[in-house]
């Protein structure tokens, strides 16, 4: 396997992956990521067997989600501590939570607080793990790497977004939720032990230290403000959130099995479409490199998602969905990636921790979407609810595009 992965580093798409110490966090990401979309497969369907409720479905995925709120805070730990340690401190509770769902689930005792509980466990740890992670990814590879690390950081979580809702819809039908569950912590467990091999992170230790938190997060902020590239990307993630995200969490159930009577596997059969397009995104932005014109990729492409998803929701055949699916994957996968790269690249050293968890914090607009998603859904009906979500979404990219030019125009 080592001498794999020194090949491909010598290839320039892949050419990030030389270093050892972001090959252990590339096969980390792999394993987290995957544990975590086979559970919101299984914890969607889980859940509308528990409920029949559309309006559960969108809390539930609220739940799966509100830990960003704590995103900003937790940027300024990631530039505070070693960043192995949080990345295993997250990977430690993703354990215990898909361990305790197991032993709920076989001994029949789960009910519906304990997976609202649950999720709000795990949701904290996505936001300590997105901005270590992504603040991490710049400490382990050179400068020139750095583009074609976060695409392949990228693809390593795309590739989970096709293997793990497959994964779990496979598995509730044929091993059942208690196998399921099962499975995903074993996931865990591997990506314990990776995490441990890497070395410990002594490279970002910064002269802030000494501040308080509240201090180091109130400079972040103020760096924000003044950095109207990263501010502008920002809204933009955040709006896109609100309005285009929630159709894979709070909406393809619904589809699933209201409107396209596909049940749970073809649940996981259209969430891993849109997980196989972000895939194909992925591959294709490895592949040029450090490109240039980011600022027209981010336009056309926050434009066309909206629109796929505008497409889907009226689409009544399974094979028609599967395909506009694929499309607002890809065309959602090239926007994050260039947002991710546009942020890191301009983003000083010393405030990555930061800025990436007011990243992570705006995807807080996502347990909001997905929540309003569930009530809309339960009172409009899906497909009407899914339409109107992507209609405001196109409006307001075209706004953004049409009023900030420069948007436009970022390399």
């Amino acid at each position: 396997m080592r001498e794999t992965f020194a090949r491909l580093g010598r290839m320039h798409q892949f050419a990030a992956l030389r270093h050892r110490g972001f090959r252990l966090l590339w096969i980390a990401t792999l394993l987290s990521a995957t544990a975590r979309w086979a559970d919101m497969v299984v914890i969607g369907w889980l859940t509308l067997e528990l409920t029949d409720s559309p309006l559960m479905v969108g809390i539930v995925a609220a739940c799966k989600m509100a830990g960003y709120l704590a995103g900003p805070f937790m940027g300024v730990v990631a530039d505070r501590m070693d960043r192995r340690l949080l990345l295993l401190i997250a990977a430690g509770v993703n354990l215990a939570v898909s361990a305790i769902m197991l032993v709920l689930v076989v001994s029949g005792w789960l009910a519906l607080w304990h997976v609202i509980a649950l999720a709000l466990v795990g949701s904290l740890t996505w936001a300590l793990d997105n901005p270590t992670r992504n603040a991490f990814v710049p400490d382990l590879v050179d400068r020139e790497d750095l583009t074609n690390a976060v695409a392949l950081n990228a693809v390593a979580l795309e590739i989970t977004v096709v293997v793990g809702p497959a994964l779990g819809g496979i598995l509730i039908p044929t091993l059942g939720m208690g196998g399921a569950y099962g499975l995903i912590a074993v996931i865990c467990v591997v990506d314990v032990v990776v995490l441990l091999m890497l070395k410990k992170d002594v490279r970002h230790a910064l002269p802030h230290t000494q501040e308080s938190p509240v201090k180091s997060m109130v400079g972040g902020l103020k760096y924000v403000w003044s950095n109207q590239t990263v501010l502008m990307l920002l809204v933009i993630a955040f709006l896109l959130n609100l309005l285009a995200a929630p159709y894979r969490y709070a909406f393809m159930p619904l589809f699933a099995r209201y409107i396209l009577d596909a049940g749970p596997t073809g649940y996981g059969m259209l969430t891993a479409m849109a997980g196989l397009g972000a895939l194909v995104a992925g591959l294709w932005v490895v592949s040029l490199g450090n490109f240039g014109r980011k600022g027209k990729w981010l336009a056309w492409n926050a434009f066309a998602w909206p629109a796929s998803l505008l497409l889907f929701a009226f689409s009544t055949s399974y094979y028609l969905s599967l395909a506009l699916v694929f499309v607002a994957g890809l065309t959602q996968a090239i926007v994050w990636t260039v947002i991710a790269t546009l942020i890191l690249g301009k983003t000083a050293q010393a405030m990555r921790g930061r800025v990436m968890g007011l990243r992570t914090g705006v995807v807080v607009a996502l347990p909001f979407g997905n929540f309003l998603a569930g009530a809309a859904a339960e009172h409009l009906g899906a497909p009407l609810a899914q339409g109107a979500y992507a209609a405001a979404a196109i409006l307001l990219m075209l706004a953004i595009i049409l009023l900030v030019p420069g948007v436009r125009r970022l390399e």
